[in-house]
């Protein structure tokens, strides 16, 4: 009291802020589909770490993941300061849970930061002010800002108005005082190592409880300038690397707690943008390596691959003996558009020996590459070119994404929408979708992203056509459905792209349930477009509409919600695939009956290893003339004319080992809300999940 009785008015401490010490930070994932976010909450526990380092004698900090929890503790015990990451995937969840909080406690301080962010000044002002509950959003890297922050409104005892009156240059911190932008300069940390780990210091404990994955970062920055990511700007070129003892503990301490907490995720990943490119990557590799040696685990590595030194990279995946998904997020295999998009690829020699690397290194490798439909230069025969691109170097999971319009990319800017003039449409985000409760409230929440469906090169028909072609991919191509169909097919000179680009031309080849999925997926692609911002956010939260996004009857969940439909018709796919085969033998005059023998088999092999993989405890029993485990012995990659068909018949067994049914069921598990399996077939390694087999003594 006699302290407060010599400060001005606008600086005495409430009996309120001098007791309240809880700040709360979160990365919020939506859950209506399962967890939409599988990772840990690594940008924000950073963000926690540095500032606990800093203030921790000062406030008590808590990292929250899901918004029920984060409800329930704003609920019980309210916080001074709420501080939550901004994404694409979580903007609209994240401030309708601003909304809630500012009702509760108008007082409670409310800090945002991420990339999902403008860069130009214009348009920084245009979305603070559209979010006028946003006091203070920090930019770039999270540790500094928020910590100076921190500071600044310990010194002004948290009356923001004080400090904004006083327009505060704060690093890394922009907000708006009487509609006027406060920015101040963007700082980089140098030093990473001083932010402690946020899993040695336990902020992540809490997480290995749930099925989500663990994640590392080992270095930060990118070199790359690419326009449509948000680390292509320029500030975040320098790259800056953590001590890698530093990343050993990290790695023992996240596989300790995956044992103890009875392994609940298969997965390790890395938000390095570049891993493989770096010397201390192969000695990262070299102690993953070591543990999977003497504890299986993890069962596969996930990161996004350096777009150069291949020679390392194939060096790290030799480490990680085939768990590595190994590929090169291209984008695109057109030199122009590459050049448009400021994107650096490794060579087109360097790719192919890359992939041939990995498949020869483990036949159940996952290997994989990522192009963008709709980038500007982009056209239909241009996409059609990447996906042959891709067929014809033997990747077996082409990941084929929509261009996204993200704010603080120079794509977004309007000078390239101009430039190329991109025609863009709104969409309500895959899986990024869910009704939550505030305060008995139920709140229906889409999160809306802006995508490219039409440019100077391309045609909303072009665009239609081309995620047709997409699904067909899917369907037919990726996780090696069909590989040693097609693989025996090019021993017979019959290209695989030839086939894909066949079915694609020929509807006339599907069964009529084909069809059905089909136009199913082409209207659920159309009429989950909205012209603007405005009308997604409305119009996807209607009663009647909300549900079809929530199951994926419409939205960007189609791609996956049709391709395991199509999954689960392998008979009538296999029925296509035997079709196409007969038309191109009949063209290379090879049509004989030995022929058609072998790939009707060779398709019944196929449905009996690979269909309906979720049935763990079903097993198949199925009589060939053909000796399989020769076969595949040579992964397949014999010419079948060659192949002596045996009189006996010999009697297979497949199957799932314990392994197998652990991961499918882990699997599973992730997404309860989806019981025949989509995600999983979807995002996982199903060769490493197909049924095993071998000779059955009848």
């Amino acid at each position: 009291c006699i302290i407060n009785c010599w400060l001005p008015e606008n600086r005495r401490i409430s009996k309120e802020v001098s007791m309240n010490r809880k700040i709360y930070s979160a990365d919020l994932t939506h859950t209506g589909n399962g967890t939409m976010a599988l990772t840990f909450p690594l940008g924000a526990s950073y963000v926690v770490s540095y500032a606990k380092k800093i203030l921790g004698k000062d406030f008590d900090f808590k990292l929250f993941k899901y918004q029920d929890d984060l409800s329930r503790a704003i609920l019980d015990n309210p916080p001074i300061v709420l501080a939550l990451s901004n994404y694409c995937w979580n903007i609209e969840l994240g401030y309708e849970l601003i909304k809630w909080t500012k009702s509760l406690n108008p007082n409670t301080v409310v800090v945002v930061g991420g990339p999902n962010f403008p860069t130009e000044s214009s348009e920084k002002k245009s979305f603070l002010s559209f979010r006028p509950l946003i006091d203070f959003y920090i930019e770039s890297e999270g540790e500094i800002g928020f910590v100076n922050l921190l500071q600044k409104l310990k010194d002004y005892d948290f009356n923001v108005k004080s400090l904004k009156k006083n327009q505060e240059n704060i690093a890394n911190c922009t907000y708006l005082y009487e509609n006027n932008l406060i920015e101040a300069k963007i700082e980089r940390i140098k030093d990473v190592n001083i932010i402690p780990s946020p899993y040695l210091n336990g902020v992540m404990d809490e997480f290995f409880r749930i099925p989500i994955i663990p994640m590392v970062e080992t270095t930060r920055g990118c070199p790359f300038s690419c326009t449509f990511c948000a680390d292509g700007l320029s500030f975040k070129n320098k790259v800056y690397s953590y001590n890698t003892l530093r990343v050993k503990d990290e790695l023992n301490y996240i596989f300790e707690h995956v044992k103890n907490n009875g392994f609940l995720m298969d997965e390790l990943r890395f938000s390095d943008l570049n891993f493989g490119m770096y010397k201390q990557d192969v000695e990262t590799a070299q102690y993953i390596a070591e543990i999977q040696n003497k504890y299986g685990w993890p069962k596969m590595v996930r990161a996004s691959l350096g777009k150069n030194r291949p020679d390392r990279i194939m060096q790290v995946a030799k480490i990680l003996n085939g768990t590595l998904e190994m590929g090169a997020a291209q984008q695109s295999s057109d030199e122009e558009i590459l050049k448009n998009i400021k994107r650096s690829n490794i060579s087109v020699k360097a790719y192919g020996e890359l992939l041939k690397f990995m498949n020869e290194t483990n036949k159940k490798a996952k290997t994989s590459t990522e192009f963008i439909l709709g980038i500007p230069g982009d056209s239909k025969e241009k996409h059609f070119k990447s996906l042959k691109h891709g067929v014809d170097n033997h990747v077996n999971t082409i990941r084929m994404f929509q261009a996204i319009l993200l704010k603080g990319t120079e794509m977004a800017n309007p000078q390239t929408r101009e430039k190329y003039k991109l025609v863009s449409k709104y969409r309500v985000l895959t899986g990024a979708v869910g009704k939550y409760e505030f305060d008995k409230k139920s709140i229906p929440i889409t999160e809306i992203e802006e995508i490219i469906v039409g440019s100077k090169d391309m045609t909303f028909d072009d665009y239609i056509s081309c995620r047709k072609m997409d699904l067909l991919i899917e369907t037919f191509h990726n996780n090696a459905l069909f590989e040693e169909f097609f693989l025996s097919l090019e021993k017979l000179g019959i290209p695989e792209w030839d086939c894909l680009f066949y079915i694609f031309e020929h509807e006339e080849l599907y069964s009529q349930k084909i069809k059905d999925i089909m136009s199913s997926y082409i209207h659920a692609t159309k009429v989950g477009l909205y012209e603007t911002y405005e009308q997604a956010k409305e119009h996807s939260v209607r009663p009647g509409r909300f549900e079809k996004h929530l199951s994926g009857e419409i939205g960007s969940l189609e791609l996956v919600k049709h391709k395991a439909k199509l999954y689960y018709l392998l008979d009538d796919l296999i029925d296509v695939l035997l079709n196409v085969a007969k038309i191109f033998l009949k063209k290379q005059g090879k049509l004989k009956e030995t022929n058609i023998d072998y790939f009707e088999q060779l398709g019944t092999f196929i449905k009996c290893a690979k269909s309906n993989i979720i049935n763990v405890e079903l097993e198949i029993f199925q009589n060939f003339n053909y000796d399989w485990a020769s076969i595949d012995k040579l992964n397949f990659d014999i010419d079948p004319t060659k192949l002596k068909r045996s009189d006996k018949k010999i009697s297979y067994r497949f199957f799932h080992n314990n392994e197998q049914k652990r991961q499918i069921k882990n699997a599973l598990k992730i997404h309860p809300d989806h019981p025949n399996g989509a995600p999983m077939i979807y995002k996982q390694n199903l060769k490493v999940l197909y049924r095993n087999f071998d000779l059955h003594d009848n």
